[in-house]
């Protein structure tokens, strides 16, 4: 991948965001990796040496990678705990490999960082509605402790919010007094944990070997994308701001007055646009 520095960024500060020491362990695929869409993961491959993208996107996550390697550092004298084991398993002839941040070996819990904004737990805090991805790959790992022969009872997150206000700590009481909250995370049965690994990995390799034969790749779906749904808004002569926002285009015509219309609100593909690295070569995208 090329890097640019369009906001003329100090030399240090490029090197340390263009730094990267990972690695997947010369496996098929990472668990991350099997989490996203097979599109992403074909059109990255085949595109690595032509891909771009500016040094200054890559500073979130390389800040959770030095909030990481910080955890890690100050526990490496803790025999209770087992930092930054990878482990690698082979589900259908494909082998996966998978690095978690931390095994508890006393409580028999596996830990997982992560650097992140108060938006992606406000859910899990008000309604216990944990991100998918996150008990997907969480789950994942914990198949793969399973699987090298160590009992798991649980499962956390510990989510460090990069963007935690002490003003707001005050002020709401639903929103969390400190920076750094601890989420349990839903400890799926091994089958669960076997099966879900599995039909991943079906999914990838249809997707690979289509690509082989025919040249195209799949679709992403929505979900996949990230889209927001498509609205058609109830609109008012002379006013910007929409009466109502409805979900279909028959409900708005069904709730129309006198010197209104409606419009159409193309939901936009968050992480098409801001997101994937790929959408450069990415016909979806581009041909929206």
């Amino acid at each position: 991948m090329k890097h640019t520095n369009i906001y003329n960024l100090p030399q240090i500060v490029v090197n340390a965001l263009t730094h990267d020491e990972y690695s997947a362990g010369g496996a098929d695929y990472s668990m991350t990796t099997l989490l996203k869409a097979p599109q992403q993961v074909i059109l990255k491959n085949e595109n690595e040496g032509a891909l771009v993208q500016d040094v200054s996107d890559l500073f979130f996550s390389r800040m959770g990678t030095w909030t990481h390697e910080g955890l890690e550092k100050a526990n490496r004298d803790n025999d209770d705990i087992i930092c930054e084991q990878r482990h690698t398993i082979t589900i259908d002839g494909v082998t996966i490999s998978g690095a978690t941040d931390v095994y508890d070996r006393v409580k028999h819990e596996v830990i997982d960082y992560k650097t992140t904004s108060y938006y992606a737990i406000k859910d899990a805090l008000s309604h216990g509605k944990i991100k998918p991805d996150w008990e997907q790959q969480t789950n994942g790992y914990a198949y793969m402790w399973r699987t090298n022969g160590f009992a798991v009872r649980g499962i956390k997150i510990i989510a460090v919010l990069r963007d935690w206000s002490r003003a707001m700590s005050f002020r709401n009481k639903d929103y969390p007094k400190t920076p750094i909250v601890s989420l349990e995370i839903p400890l799926w049965s091994e089958k669960e944990q076997h099966d879900f690994i599995f039909d991943r990995v079906r999914v990838h390799e249809q997707a690979r070997k289509e690509y082989l034969i025919t040249g195209e790749t799949p679709e992403c779906t929505d979900e996949e994308r990230w889209k927001i749904p498509d609205k058609w808004a109830l609109m008012t002569e002379g006013k910007k701001r929409a009466l109502k926002l409805y979900n279909t285009e028959s409900e708005a015509y069904q709730n129309i007055g006198d010197n209104e219309y409606v419009e159409f609100r193309e939901g936009k593909a968050n992480k098409c646009e801001n997101y994937c690295p790929a959408n450069q070569f990415c016909s979806q995208f581009l041909n929206k």
